[in-house]
């Protein structure tokens, strides 16, 4: 009897323990692109988060967990497996659309359809006479881009002539060696990469801006439908209570004005690689990003 009281109080112990784990609530674990939460526009990681703590009263409790540090043409890859990456980011096309499930609102509005040339210091001249899309096929000017990059067909099949490469950061020395003329770069990405790279004899072109539909969706794994239910939900909270746009506003108004984004000739190029759901979206939504960045350049 003695041996059995003894025992007693520590199987007292373990029921209470075992008890309590199972009263705390269930941390649900995903897998993030190391990209998103280490991203070059801030919006990024701030606007994923806020989608899980909007969600979170619904959905349950969260931690995001960055992937190993990889490069785009592999997270697209690593996305079509059932249990390596759990949330990328990427422009939408078929192949992409078929093996994970796009969240159709775009993460840093319509920037980055709109395309500004990164070139060379003192060379604005090359590019004052373009002004239409035919003067810059006819200037023979050449354009550097990322072979896994959505850009790099779309502005191949627009006619424009390219120098590819698979590795993002080598496109900028390969500018300052002359390889190439002009890195076409999103409106939300140009600035933070001229000051990172401006002190190398780099600047940012001033008189046009290359514009084609190219939305950036947030991406979730096809094995995970529960999971891009509430990244679609949590985003569309956030464009219904405003949170959106105040970031958008925020993290975006002097980036458009710096550019001087609405005063800029357009230079209008098609995207054959649209699925026809993603070109029927944002010709709904277009009025509503206009207005966007619209207001944000009047924005004080």
């Amino acid at each position: 009897m003695n041996k059995i009281m003894r025992i007693f109080p520590f199987v007292f112990l373990f029921l209470n323990v075992s008890a309590f784990a199972e009263s705390l609530p269930v941390v649900q674990k995903i897998i993030v692109w190391n990209q998103l939460l280490n991203h070059p526009n801030p919006i990024v990681a701030e606007l994923l988060n806020k989608v899980f703590q909007v969600t979170e009263k619904e959905y349950g409790a969260y931690q995001l967990i960055p992937s190993e540090i990889m490069e785009q043409g592999r997270a697209i890859r690593q996305i079509k497996l059932e249990q390596s990456l759990h949330i990328g980011l990427f422009a939408p096309n078929k192949e992409r659309n078929n093996s994970a499930i796009s969240i159709p609102i775009p993460v840093t509005g319509s920037l980055l359809s709109y395309r500004i040339c990164l070139i060379r210091k003192n060379e604005q001249h090359r590019f004052n006479q373009i002004k239409n899309i035919d003067n810059l096929i006819d200037s023979k000017l050449l354009i550097g881009q990322h072979k896994s990059w959505s850009d790099t067909n779309i502005l191949k099949s627009n006619g424009l002539t390219l120098w590819t490469t698979y590795k993002y950061s080598l496109l900028f020395e390969q500018l300052v060696a002359k390889r190439f003329d002009c890195f076409a770069r999103g409106a939300n990405e140009i600035l933070g990469e001229y000051y990172d790279n401006g002190y190398k004899g780099l600047d940012i072109e001033q008189s046009f801006v290359i514009h084609y539909p190219l939305p950036l969706y947030f991406y979730v794994n096809a094995a995970k439908p529960a999971l891009a239910e509430r990244v679609k939900k949590g985003m569309t909270i956030l464009i219904e209570n405003g949170q959106y746009q105040r970031l958008f506003n925020y993290y975006f108004a002097n980036t458009i004005k710096r550019l001087k984004l609405t005063q800029r000739t357009v230079l209008t190029l098609e995207n054959p690689l649209l699925t026809e759901q993603a070109r029927k979206q944002m010709l709904h939504d277009a009025p509503f990003y206009k207005k966007l960045i619209n207001n944000a350049y009047l924005s004080k």
